[in-house]
């Protein structure tokens, strides 16, 4: 779109061209721009570019500026995205295998004849402490699900 109105076409032209559809006016529906993406959550993406092209048909700033601007400003989001997933893998993964750690101690216990289920399942201390141990395990999962959902912010 900025690379047609740099090269002298008109909005208009330039975003029927863009879009595929003919656009009324000097900027197009938020609808049409969501629509085009083909995605429910570029809608807030889609306001940006609907906002940014009226502010530049109103105030007379070159429209090709601002959408290489807000086009800037969606790939630095984008990269922002996906640096924090990828800060956020090594905790997901850390709490998937804590929480597996159990059975598999369980899983070993009883390959070397240590019959940890009858100990956990006895009705007395052992399944006091199976319990307690479970209660933990969901509690450490709830606790690193809501550091990880804090962390990766809204």
């Amino acid at each position: 779109m900025a690379a047609q109105l740099r090269a002298g076409a008109p909005p208009g032209a330039a975003w029927a061209h863009a879009l595929g559809s003919a656009v009324d006016g000097q900027v197009p529906d938020v609808d049409v721009l969501t629509a085009w993406t083909g995605a429910r959550g570029q809608r807030s993406r889609a306001h940006a570019v609907v906002a940014g092209a009226r502010v530049a048909s109103e105030t007379g700033a070159p429209l090709a500026e601002v959408l290489a601007d807000l086009a800037d400003a969606v790939a630095a989001d984008a990269e922002l995205a996906g640096d924090l997933e990828a800060a956020l893998a090594g905790p997901r993964a850390t709490a998937r295998v804590l929480t597996l750690l159990p059975v598999v101690g369980l899983v070993v216990g009883t390959a070397m004849g240590a019959q940890p289920w009858r100990v956990l399942l006895d009705g007395g201390t052992g399944s006091a402490l199976a319990v307690t141990g479970v209660l933990l395990v969901v509690a450490g999962r709830a606790w690193v699900a809501a550091l990880v959902r804090r962390a990766g912010g809204p």
